[in-house]
């Protein structure tokens, strides 16, 4: 199986899983709709678009993993980023589900926990955890692997 694959926009909170995963010795997987603006020199990640026009074509990049972070930012003012999870978180967890993923983890700010959990509670039998962005949230989410 593969490693771990790491699901979000590029910002802050992708930045920091991203950078506790690596110092935890972790391999990564990291998809993100704008692949172009993540710069790094390291063999320890692979960059990919994510596609989330379908929920069919999202399931195909997930094939394989047993690991999954969703990482979103804090910022709900933020139109484009709030239109970018009302239109793809149902069908992100729908996609890992199918995909056969062992482990999901979503991290995002507290005002949204219970959104994020809502849809997670849909499906019992996922392996699920919510952590939020207060604190050291990279350090969170390397503990609960």
């Amino acid at each position: 199986m593969k490693e771990i694959a790491l699901v979000g926009v590029n910002g802050e909170v992708l930045s920091d899983v991203l950078t506790a995963l690596l110092e935890n010795g972790n391999d990564v997987d990291v998809f993100t709709p704008e692949p172009e603006r993540i710069m790094l020199d390291t063999t320890n990640v692979t960059i990919n678009r994510l596609d989330t026009e379908t929920e069919d074509a999202t399931k195909a990049q997930f094939g394989g993993f047993d690991k999954i972070i969703l990482a979103y930012e804090n910022d709900l003012s933020n139109a484009d980023l709030s239109d970018f999870i009302l239109r793809t978180y149902t069908h992100t967890v729908n996609a890992a589900m199918k995909a056969g993923v062992k482990q999901l983890i979503v991290v995002g700010g507290k005002d949204s926990e219970a959104f994020f959990t809502t849809e997670l509670k849909h499906h019992p039998e996922l392996n699920y955890a919510f952590t939020t962005t207060e604190g050291d949230f990279g350090a969170a989410v390397v503990s609960l692997l």
